[in-house]
């Protein structure tokens, strides 16, 4: 017999999960012998969802091992579907950001809920953990420490709770046994690792479900940061060995490798952008045929959400449909179209439909083939990452990529890959009082621009040659961190330096004096620099040196 039947009953908050006690319930109430399979992750709420299915459904329930009977009828609890015969299998799902926020309030947190929607990935039994992490309390910042305390209830319930290769998988985002075994040498582990509950079996070898991955992740960054390192640090080599080996013609081995790749690099602008974690979701895919409608609405809802004159913006989706209506691919939340990116295919049937948005430089850029990215729209930030991951996946598979966008963020975005600005759209496409702003990448070779984008660039040298060049268009436009083009970087700087300039800190002022001096003024004397600064040469040089590495920090 359960006991305290009311007090769980009281934890179903989430309104899809009072739905599943209603369906349970009416099919208990059905005639003849029945088997329920009530299925979901670890952590969703399932023993909630059976005692409120028990204190609701007729007659007596008794419950033993994740098995409840109603007389001829049972329910029957598991985290994956069972081989039950002609049992009807019904999914318990995860909590929505808005119950899961409820959840966090009502739980006494109010400084750092949506750390706590993020982290919690839709499972109370997350939430609830970490919310009783921070009123221990622990820092909202120290998310390592957090994922920690969560983690201690989620691992006491595993059937598999042998952890050290939970975590090194979960650091690396995915594993194949040859991986596995490189990392923790044992001849059973991959198969004992893919028996445990918070374990996936993927395409390409094992992953752990989120949001399991990322609290594994933040807890073994906060724990064991060198061996964090040293996984990475081997993955990445096999991954390389991987592409290195892959033929021309495996375009979708490519693909996945490279991304694994972008995961493993372990940017945090990277990850944020494309791995959020938290939540896994389904692949985008292609649009088809019958996707028109919802393409057509998700449209008119971005041209609402972005204040943008939606007569160009019906103009330009009635070109992309005449001309290239396959570029068009959509992701889901479950069953319903949330978010889409526009990716055709770059040659002569869809030029016609590009040049609006390349404008004058259409002839450059449409002559080497690949894929063009003309817009990506998605509310929630793990679909929309999802979706960006799709996008360059697609990229890659056609071996390069070319972008106009007229928002920062995915402006930042295409800096952030190592994509190389173009220059700029002559007239706003979209009306939006934005200029856009055009990226391309030649993606034949993989590991060399995976290396781009490991490789720290010399920073210092590249603002002081910057300085140096600063009004010299040409010079400046060649410079590693003039992405966005000679004018954007000299903005930058100036920006940077008007910073230091107007520090409260009167080194930091003198620093920034003595850079704007002599750079910006062009008065290029460094003893008469210092005079007029009053400044001895030796202050003086000291003081240039510091300006100069708080310039980098400040740009880079």
């Amino acid at each position: 017999m359960l006991t305290n039947v009311a007090v769980l009953r009281d934890r179903v908050h989430s309104e899809s999960q009072r739905a599943v006690v209603e369906q349970v319930v009416a099919l208990l109430d059905a005639d003849g012998p029945l088997v329920v399979n009530l299925t979901g992750p670890l952590g969703v709420g399932k023993s909630a969802v059976l005692a409120a299915i028990a204190a609701e459904a007729p007659g007596r329930a008794d419950y033993a091992d994740g098995r409840m009977s109603f007389g001829p009828r049972v329910v029957v609890v598991s985290r994956t579907p069972l081989l039950l015969g002609d049992a009807v299998v019904v999914r318990v799902p995860k909590w929505s950001d808005a119950e899961i926020e409820r959840l966090v309030v009502a739980r006494g947190v109010d400084e750092d809920v949506d750390m706590v929607v993020r982290l919690a990935g839709g499972l109370p039994l997350v939430a609830r953990s970490l919310c009783r992490a921070l009123l221990t309390p622990i820092p909202a910042d120290a998310t390592g420490a957090l994922a920690d305390h969560a983690l201690r209830d989620v691992l006491d319930r595993l059937r598999h709770p042998d952890t050290a290769a939970l975590d090194l998988l979960a650091v690396v985002g995915r594993g194949d046994e040859e991986l596995l075994t490189d990392l923790l040498p044992d001849e059973d582990l991959f198969t004992a690792i893919s028996e445990n509950d918070l374990v996936n079996a993927t395409d390409r070898g094992l992953a752990v479900a989120e949001p399991f991955r990322t609290l594994l992740d933040l807890r073994a960054r906060w724990r064991r940061p060198a061996a964090r390192r040293a996984a990475l640090t081997a993955a990445t080599a096999r991954t390389r060995q991987h592409l290195a080996a892959t033929g021309d013609d495996s375009d979708s081995d490519r693909a996945a490798l490279a991304e694994h790749g972008l995961f493993l690099t372990d940017n945090p602008a990277i990850r944020c952008a494309l791995f959020p974690g938290g939540r896994d979701v389904l692949r985008p895919r292609p649009a088809g045929p019958g996707d028109h409608d919802s393409i057509a609405a998700l449209m008119h809802r971005w041209a609402q959400h972005r204040d943008l004159d939606a007569r160009h913006c019906e103009r330009l989706l009635t070109g992309w449909l005449d001309h290239s209506p396959d570029g068009f691919h959509l992701v889901y939340d479950e069953d319903r179209p949330v978010g889409m990116a526009y990716v055709p295919r770059i040659d002569a049937k869809t030029v016609s439909a590009i040049e609006p948005l390349l404008q004058q430089h259409t002839d450059t850029l449409t002559d080497d083939g690949g894929v063009f990215v003309g817009m990506a729209i998605c509310d929630d930030p793990v679909r929309h990452a999802a979706l960006l991951r799709h996008i360059v996946a697609t990229g890659i598979r056609a071996r390069r990529i070319v972008v106009a966008t007229p928002w920062p963020q995915y402006q930042n975005l295409a800096q952030l890959l190592g994509f190389h600005y173009i220059g700029d759209a002559r007239h706003d496409p979209y009306a939006c009082g934005r200029d856009s702003k055009i990226y391309h990448q030649d993606l034949t070779s993989i590991p060399a621009w995976l290396d781009k984008l490991t490789t720290p660039p010399n920073s210092r040298q590249d603002i002081k040659q910057a300085l140096e060049h600063l009004r010299d268009d040409t010079a400046l436009a060649q410079n590693p961190l003039a992405d966005a083009g000679a004018p954007a970087l000299r903005a930058r700087i100036l920006t940077a330096l008007e910073h230091l300039t107007t520090s409260d800190d009167p080194t930091l002022a003198e620093a920034g004096r003595a850079l704007y001096t002599y750079y910006v003024q062009a008065r290029h004397d460094h003893t008469r620099v210092a005079a007029d600064l009053h400044l001895s040469r030796a202050t003086y040089f000291r003081r240039l040196d510091r300006g100069l590495s708080e310039l980098t920090t400040l740009l880079t």
